[in-house]
């Protein structure tokens, strides 16, 4: 079997999701609502995870080795892309001003989780799988700092809620993957599995109880353009009385 479908559609996404960040970014050439923590630990997470990008697994088919290939030499170029525009191109429009937790609180973290799995494996083996269970754990908690960015800023504009959307989606079906195979496979990925399902949770609750509280970027800008118009129209009725004032007839032009 080459993959199922919960993975493709997962996969998808996930491209997809990059890609929409990607545009944004470029289109408004800002990175302003953009976390540079949460890519630099994307970038960390498919950097350890694809440690073993060439390297080619007897138990995969050819089609499967050229598709997993072709994503992680993707996933690889497309965030090291963005980090070069956010600490390079448009460095300048970072927004400075917004604290979260330091960069390794989260690795220490998934170390730790790392380390506090290993009786699930083999320590002998353990050397073989460090890094993509490291890289698992780190793809848990990366898109927190993104989403206390937003959070804190109070406003999201529609590029990005279909941006986390898509990797809300990406996550979810990626349990879905894992429950497909272990159905159908009798093969099971207790980390994998776990991990999505938190991950799946944290865009839950930020879609649930963070998302009401923040205010849309269109809806502003509506706000604005109906405070201009209102400007606008009475502006031109204080023109126009002025010049009704201007037109009354002088007393010796009246017969």
């Amino acid at each position: 079997m080459f993959t199922n479908g919960f993975r493709l559609t997962g996969d998808f996404l996930h491209a997809t999701a990059i890609l929409l960040l990607i545009f944004h970014i470029i289109k408004n050439r800002s990175c302003h609502a953009i976390s540079g923590i949460s890519m630099i630990l994307y970038v960390i997470t498919f950097s350890f995870r694809y440690m073993d990008l060439f390297t080619f697994n007897i138990f995969y088919s050819q089609n499967l080795f050229i598709y997993n290939t072709m994503f992680k030499i993707y996933y690889l170029f497309t965030n090291y892309f963005i980090l070069i525009l956010i600490y390079g191109v448009f460095r300048n429009t970072r927004d400075k001003s917004v604290n979260t937790l330091p960069i390794f609180v989260y690795l220490i973290t998934a170390h730790l989780l790392t380390w506090g799995t290993c009786y699930l494996t083999d320590y002998k083996q353990l050397d073989k799988e460090f890094f993509w269970r490291f890289s698992i754990f780190l793809e848990m908690l990366v898109i927190i700092p993104q989403l206390t960015l937003i959070y804190k800023q109070k406003v999201i504009g529609e590029i990005m809620i279909c941006y986390l959307i898509m990797l809300g989606f990406y996550r979810a079906f990626y349990v879905a993957n894992w429950l497909y195979r272990y159905k159908t496979e009798n093969f099971w990925e207790p980390i994998g599995f776990f991990s999505g399902c938190i991950q799946t949770i944290i865009y839950l609750v930020f879609f649930t109880f963070i998302f009401p509280c923040l205010n849309n970027e269109n809806k502003w800008q509506s706000k604005d353009g109906d405070k201009d118009l209102i400007y606008i129209i009475d502006t031109k009725e204080s023109i126009d009385q002025d010049t009704d004032d201007d037109d009354v007839p002088l007393v010796h032009d009246i017969v």
